[in-house]
């Protein structure tokens, strides 16, 4: 019969050899657990093999709304397909954009820089495997919102091009005409647009486009406060300046309608005194006048001419 210190010893070696069992077990399924990833409807996936014994390579394209089940240890990196915003501005994904005027004012603006980034499968990974991946700009979480990768990447990729165009585009025009003339402003938002293509394309090895369908929408350009004060008095300046043109104008065609009214009258006047001769004008001006034409005279009086 053993004793009970063999009893403990067996009893330890049992213990220990079932961990090591449960420890093994759990191994194994750490390295063939599959990976499993869910695209939204706005969403891509690139699968990327990444397994313990298996290279890390591209492998397929997971498309929208779809599951999909992947070796063990395998990487899945979502990129968004609808529409992405950049914003600068105040509580935007930057501050404004500041750039110089054709007369030297610098002005600074806000507005949305829209895009879509080119998700056909092939580019994607390109732009993965160049760009996505050294910046962590894929997707980070499940409501669709980009990481700080994405955003770190965009500052390079459109924020450097978005500057250079409306700084280009601006220096066409003076700072009154872009803070005044929306026609002006409506045709510099246009010459941002029409460069941005090529300014972001010259930021990418290659003959890809990794962003395309650009839209830009920039509101009004605001100078320095100084200049901004100067320019609110030179418009008051000119409103008052043309007050007193309009004023006066009104003054000249009040006093030519007078000048008509008259004339018109003189006129009216000279065809009666054709008609009814001086004498009788006078005669019947007076009787519509309230007054007596037909006055006594001294010679109509009856004198008493006796001895």
């Amino acid at each position: 019969m053993p004793t009970a210190p063999t009893a403990v010893k067996r009893a330890s070696r049992v213990v220990l050899g079932f961990g090591l069992v449960v420890a093994l077990a759990l191994a194994v399924l750490l390295f063939v657990r599959p990976t499993t990833v869910s695209t939204g409807p706005d969403q891509v996936a690139l699968h990327y093999s990444d397994g313990a014994f298996t290279p890390r390579r591209y492998e397929d394209c997971v498309q929208r709304s779809t599951r999909a089940w992947d070796g063990p240890g395998d990487k899945h990196y979502l990129y968004p397909t609808s529409q992405r915003n950049y914003v600068f501005g105040d509580g935007g994904d930057r501050s404004p954009v500041t750039f110089v005027t054709k007369d030297g004012i610098e002005m600074s603006v806000d507005g949305v820089a829209a895009f879509l980034l080119n998700t056909d499968c092939p580019t994607l990974q390109k732009f993965h495997d160049l760009i996505g991946n050294r910046y962590a700009a894929y997707m980070d979480s499940a409501d669709g919102n980009g990481s700080a990768g994405w955003l770190q990447m965009l500052s390079v990729y459109i924020s450097r091009p978005l500057e250079t165009a409306i700084d280009r585009a601006g220096q066409n025009y003076t700072y009154t005409e872009l803070y005044t003339d929306p026609n002006v402003k409506a045709q510099w938002e246009r010459d941002v647009l029409a460069q941005m293509p090529d300014l972001v394309g010259r930021q990418i090895d290659g003959e890809e486009e990794f962003f395309t369908d650009f839209a830009i929408t920039l509101q009004k350009p605001v100078p320095p406060d100084a200049v901004k004060a100067a320019l609110v008095a030179q418009q008051e300046a000119v409103a008052r300046a043309k007050a007193k043109e309009a004023e006066a104008a009104a003054q000249v065609k009040a006093a030519q309608a007078q000048i008509e009214v008259e004339k018109a009258e003189a006129a009216k006047i000279a065809e009666r005194i054709k008609v009814l001769g001086r004498d009788g004008y006078l005669k019947q001006y007076a009787i519509d006048h309230g007054l007596n034409p037909y006055q006594p005279t001294a010679g109509g009086l009856i004198t008493n001419d006796g001895p």
